[in-house]
């Protein structure tokens, strides 16, 4: 429990007489520490934090308050505190939360991009954006800096037909190259991304929905005749701009929230992935070491290389498609 955080909690306080209007700046320190300000600070805060955040907001309160001011009372204080202490129920964290899952999470969500035709271009671009975040990285969990900065032409191309990540040796924590083929399922979703929604984030304006349709089918004749010579940062904000390295992992965190109901960062589908190959792919040895590149000191295990580890991705994409049919 550090200081800045009593200060931080101390200040959610006197944020709300102030929005109240019941602060007062020349009030004695802790004088406005009172059960009434404590009930409506409570009930302002309620619809917002959990459970466990009043009951430890309290909590603080009171310590900062008897650091304060150590002659004040607080008897009535820490009763309040014991009863939202007992109340408290921290929501249930999953730890088990699988591969195919966030596949579907993600498929899902651009699937509800193309229907939603009463929302505006660019927030259609955004869903699709970020369902086929979550797809993608669900088959292939690489880092999130490397994720984050996959462009087209190099860490991402197509080749011979299919769509490809690739990351240079220089550029992977392992120090070795590492390759996926994007599943076959998921290059729909790529295409229908680079064709329709990628061009409209890059428009700074809002897109009409006639634009829309002729940017549409001008960008797809082009995607016939040069998908192979694309070129730029695969993820693009609203702006027009790359997405930055926390825009991504906000996105891609949000999406899950929304759409599976746990927060999940970008490195917590790594742990999705072990999850999985623990629960259908347990015969499959060294998989995970495979697909996330780790290094193995354990005698007889199987060393990845660059082909191995494609392999490796392979299978775990076979298995999870297996699981959501």
């Amino acid at each position: 429990m550090s200081q800045n955080d009593l200060a931080r909690r101390y200040g959610y306080f006197l944020w709300t007489l102030m929005q109240t209007g019941q602060l007062d700046l020349d009030a004695p320190r802790g004088a406005q520490v009172t059960s009434e300000a404590v009930a409506q600070f409570i009930a302002r805060v309620e619809p917002h934090w959990s459970s466990v955040t009043r009951s430890q907001s309290v909590f603080k309160l009171r310590r900062m308050t008897e650091i304060l001011a150590p002659e004040k009372d607080l008897v009535w204080l820490r009763a309040i505190e014991a009863d939202l202490r007992s109340e408290a129920r921290p929501k249930r964290r999953r730890e088990n939360v699988t591969t195919n899952e966030l596949l579907q999470a993600g498929e899902a969500l651009f699937q509800e991009a193309e229907n939603a035709s009463h929302f505006s271009p660019k927030k259609r671009a955004c869903l699709a954006r970020n369902g086929l975040m979550v797809a993608l990285l669900a088959v292939g969990p690489i880092r999130h800096k490397n994720f984050g900065e996959l462009t087209l032409g190099t860490s991402f191309r197509r080749l011979e037909g299919s769509w490809w990540i690739i990351l240079e040796a220089e550029d992977t924590k392992a120090g070795r190259v590492d390759e996926r083929q994007v599943p076959e399922y998921l290059n729909l979703l790529v295409e229908r991304y680079l064709a329709t929604y990628r061009p409209i984030l890059l428009a700074r304006q809002a897109a009409t929905s006639d634009c829309e349709r002729a940017q549409a089918k001008a960008t797809r004749l082009l995607l016939d005749c040069s998908l192979e010579v694309m070129s730029g940062p695969l993820w693009i904000a609203v702006t027009g701009e790359p997405l930055t390295y926390s825009a991504v992992g906000a996105a891609i965190t949000d999406t899950v929230e929304a759409t599976i109901g746990v927060r999940l960062s970008p490195h917590a589908f790594r742990r999705a992935v072990r999850t999985t190959v623990t629960y259908s792919g347990g015969e499959h040895r060294g998989l995970t070491r495979g697909v996330l590149q780790h290094n193995s000191t354990r005698v007889g295990d199987e060393h990845y290389d660059s082909d191995s580890t494609r392999r490796a991705g392979l299978e775990l994409t076979a298995i999870i498609r297996g699981l959501t049919k």
